[in-house]
Parts: structure tokens; sequence; C-alpha cells
């Protein structure tokens, strides 16, 4: 029995190929931006549409939902502007039903129009918006 143990043994060191271990591209999620640091921009996502397919763009302080990416980063740069500053951060909150494409196009959108500090979260209670 044991030279049974020591034969399957030595079959499988001689049988085993070592591989090197996969390639890992290097990424950081965006941190999180407590309520604290400045008034922040709170963008909030709503999903519409069948299938919920759609989103509207929700930036606290405006009355008008915005429907497009174009329209939002319209919207971020004029804010931009009015600051007269980039570091105000900007808070994304998408809830649960809004597809995470339209959360990552938000994103973008804030950092196309030129904000420094960009954050994602699923909701902070007590931020306005």
């Amino acid at each position: 029995m044991v030279d049974v143990t020591f034969l399957l043994l030595l079959y499988f060191m001689l049988t085993t190929t070592f591989r090197q271990a996969e390639g890992q591209i290097p990424g950081d999620l965006p941190k999180f931006i407590p309520p604290h640091a400045g008034r922040p921009i709170v963008i909030r996502l709503h999903a519409v549409g069948a299938g919920r397919a759609g989103v509207l763009y929700e930036i606290c302080g405006v009355r008008d939902p915005i429907r497009s990416p174009q329209e939002l980063y319209a919207k971020l740069t004029a804010r931009r502007r009015q600051l007269g500053s980039n570091e105000a951060p900007v808070i994304i909150i998408g809830r649960s039903d809004v597809r995470w494409q339209y959360v990552v196009e938000a994103f973008n959108q804030a950092v196309r129009a030129g904000f420094a500090k960009v954050g994602i979260d699923p909701g902070i209670p007590g931020v306005p918006g």
C-alpha cells in the first residue's frame, strides 16, 4: 500500500506542469467622498422605461430631470463654472434597479466636466438631494 502511494505521488509530481500565474490589471474603484468634505453635488439616477432600460439623471438643486448624458455633461460643466473650482465633490447615487452602465456614464460625464473628486455610492443617509 505504501508503494502504491509513493508511485502515485511520484506520478503526480512528474506530470504536473507549473504555469505562471495569470496577469492582473491594476485598477481601483472610486473612493467614497464623505459629506463633510464640502457641499457635494449629488447626482441621483432613477430607472425609467420598460424593463428599467432607461434612466433619468437628477442633480440636487436642479428641478428639471436630465434625460441624456450630453445634457448631464452640460449641466455639470455649467455648475463647475458657477462654482469657479473643480474641487466640489460629486457623488453619484444609483439605486439597485438602475443599470450599472448608467452609473458609469454619469461618472464619465462628471470626470469629463472637469471635477476632480467623483465618487459612487448606493445611498448616503443625510445627504441632501
